[in-house]
């Protein structure tokens, strides 16, 4: 007999759903693989060479933005690649993760509804990949990637 099922599960998970809402769990971002009452963060790629987002962020601090040398390599991981000129993570699924590819520098416009758009350029050239965070509700555009210059 399955003791999970019933009233006291009911209640744990909501529970477990109102913490993570409420923000008050540590790692919070990495347990929350849905599109919760924030909503999703999504990844576009508007630029003209491929892309990857990734899944869960992995840390348990930082906003829409954040930068990080650190591989997020943490619970149901996997990565999407996101095609040149409009390619867009799967909008019923919460994409945390922007990846910033070693050598390159990306332009990238992040957009949070009731705040104003943020443009941040990137720059990896002569350095390590990194990865960027998109908080619940936001949207990365990356408008821009080379190589050669910092677009």
């Amino acid at each position: 007999m399955n003791m999970r099922k019933g009233p006291i599960a009911a209640a744990t998970g909501l529970a477990v759903a109102g913490t993570l809402w409420m923000g008050g769990a540590a790692g919070a971002e990495v347990l929350d693989e849905s599109c919760g009452s924030t909503g999703c963060s999504s990844s576009v790629n508007d630029s003209g060479t491929g892309a990857t987002a990734v899944f869960n962020w992995c840390l348990s601090s930082g906003t829409t933005g954040t930068l990080t040398t650190t591989e997020p390599t943490c619970g149901n991981q996997k990565t999407y690649w996101l095609s040149a000129g409009g390619g867009h993570t799967p909008w019923s699924e919460d994409w945390d993760t922007l990846r910033i590819d070693a050598g390159w520098c990306y332009k990238v416009k992040f957009t949070l509804p009731g705040q104003p758009d943020n443009t941040t350029r990137y720059d990896r050239r002569g350095k390590s990949a990194a990865w960027v965070k998109v908080e619940d509700f936001s949207d990365a555009h990356i408008l821009a990637q080379s190589s050669s210059s910092c677009p």
